[in-house]
């Protein structure tokens, strides 16, 4: 079909919103991509770790782990992990290794999620102090009218 419509299409360009690329441990061949500007992240981390506690509860009860039982849960786990920051970091940041690897008294998990989602902390600070900049520039107009009257 034809587009026989001769209006003129105006672009927009809306890229402001977009994916920032991150390496890992200074490895060029371990890059992600995370949407820092995403607050649906709460809602993902929420139900992400409510699923990995439930990982984490099954192999410290489990009395027969096997090796078909762990492959399982650290496949659920690193699910897991990619759902709450909606991209495939599992496999970068953890090529190898479980995600109930434990170091420093923290599950591998846990380690991944301290340090991205302080990605996410740090940037939405700084979003909102722009906010507010941006907002008082035009609160102030009124509100030194009234200081005036």
């Amino acid at each position: 079909m034809a587009l026989t419509d001769t209006r003129e299409i105006i672009d927009i360009n809306l890229d402001g919103i977009q994916k920032q690329r991150f390496r890992i441990n200074g490895n060029p061949d371990a890059i992600i991509e995370l949407d820092l500007s995403d607050l649906s992240i709460v809602d993902r981390l929420r139900a992400g770790l409510e699923q990995l506690q439930k990982e984490v509860v099954a192999i410290s009860e489990s009395k027969d782990i096997d090796d078909d039982m762990l492959k399982e849960i650290d496949a659920k786990m690193r699910e897991s992990i990619d759902y709450i920051f909606d991209y495939p970091v599992s496999a970068v940041c953890a090529k190898k290794g479980t995600m109930y690897d434990i170091k420093d008294g923290k599950f591998r998990y846990e380690i991944i999620i301290d340090g991205l989602t302080k990605l996410y902390q740090n940037n939405i600070n700084e979003e909102y102090k722009k906010f507010q900049s941006r907002i008082k520039k035009h609160t102030d107009k009124y509100t030194s009218k009234k200081e005036k009257n």
